[in-house]
């Protein structure tokens, strides 16, 4: 006999229960990355589950809006559940740790929630991310330290057919500044670009007004990934100005470092990666695990987003999609 519950006896959708098994798994998967960053000197630090709604509004290159859940407060101010967990830290770093002024690490091991379109993530309105913040460096060693932790993250956790993606967003960003690209036509450009689909960011820039130059910059965006010394000569070839060579440059120096240190074979180059959070300035990189299709990690630079809250400090990190970890830890 089939039991129809009512509607309040279930629960909303993107939403779902743990029993006891596949709750011990998730602790024991974060008391390993808690011990792990814990080792390398990150503190762990917590944000309230409620933000206001203004917090995320004003700061450029966030989520959505209309992917942020939002309630009201009882004096009538919008509030909204934390929907990313990087820009409630850096406001909180922003306000409450002048005193100190470089070399700032912070964990944290939280939820974020955010409303999906995507028929296939409805089930992902609740996401629980692990993830460290460095405040205070703007050197390479600094994005290498947290790309270091990211694949050491991988290692303690027992995968090992994985590929750390690196990026450069200010090449691209440099690239759009050049040319009188509008936000909107921007917006479906990133969008093609981070779906590698060539065909159609051909017909979006065949209906702008652009130089040559830059149409041909443009579509050879998804293109630049794979091996990394060919990439960063092809990407040489296409630099338009010496920002976007500097940008390059610095590209080539953390792949270099991370290679003499042994990282070299969980490494590959995309300069099409362009995260939908826009306020990262630098190196960005996304971590994919094999026979899984879409990423684990997402990471990078974002060395304007504290000045947004009244201090100008250079920071990077990355997040872990805990849910999704747990996921492949079922299929090996």
């Amino acid at each position: 006999m089939v039991v129809l519950l009512h509607e309040s006896k279930r629960i909303p959708e993107g939403v779902t229960d743990l029993d006891s098994a596949a709750l011990e798994k998730k602790e024991s998967l974060i008391s390993t990355l808690k011990q792990l960053y814990q080792k390398n000197g990150y503190r762990r630090v917590q944000t309230p589950i409620f933000e206001y709604y203004d917090l995320f509004l004003d700061i450029k290159g966030t989520i959505a809006k209309e992917k942020m859940i939002k309630l009201i407060d009882r004096d009538g101010k919008i509030l909204v559940l934390r929907p990313d967990a990087t820009i409630p830290i850096a406001r909180m770093v922003a306000t409450n740790y002048q005193s100190k002024s470089s070399d700032i690490r912070l964990s944290y091991f939280t939820n974020v929630f955010r409303m999906n379109d995507r028929e296939q993530d409805l089930q992902n309105r609740e996401l629980t991310q692990a993830g460290i913040e460095l405040f205070g460096r703007s050197d390479v060693s600094a994005d290498v330290e947290v790309i270091k932790l990211a694949i050491n993250s991988m290692q303690e956790l027992g995968f090992k057919d994985f590929k750390i993606d690196l990026g450069q967003a200010n090449y691209f960003k440099e690239l759009v500044n050049l040319s009188t690209i509008t936000e909107e036509q921007l917006q479906e450009i990133r969008t093609r670009i981070e779906n590698k689909n060539v065909s159609e960011l051909q017909k979006i820039l065949d209906e702008i007004d652009l130089d040559t130059t830059f149409k041909e910059a443009i579509l050879s965006m998804p293109l630049l990934y794979g091996t990394p010394e060919v990439v960063l000569e092809k990407a040489e070839k296409l630099a338009l100005n010496d920002e976007m060579k500097h940008e390059l440059d610095r590209l080539r120096k953390v792949y270099k470092k991370l290679s003499v240190e042994g990282y070299q074979q969980f490494l590959s180059l995309d300069l099409g990666l362009i995260n939908h959070l826009n306020y990262y300035t630098g190196i960005i990189f996304q971590g994919f695990i094999k026979n899984y299709g879409k990423p684990v990690v997402l990471g990078g630079r974002y060395d304007q987003l504290t000045r947004q809250f009244g201090w100008d400090l250079p920071a990077t990190g990355f997040g872990f999609y805990l849910d999704d970890l747990l996921s492949m830890m079922k299929v090996n």
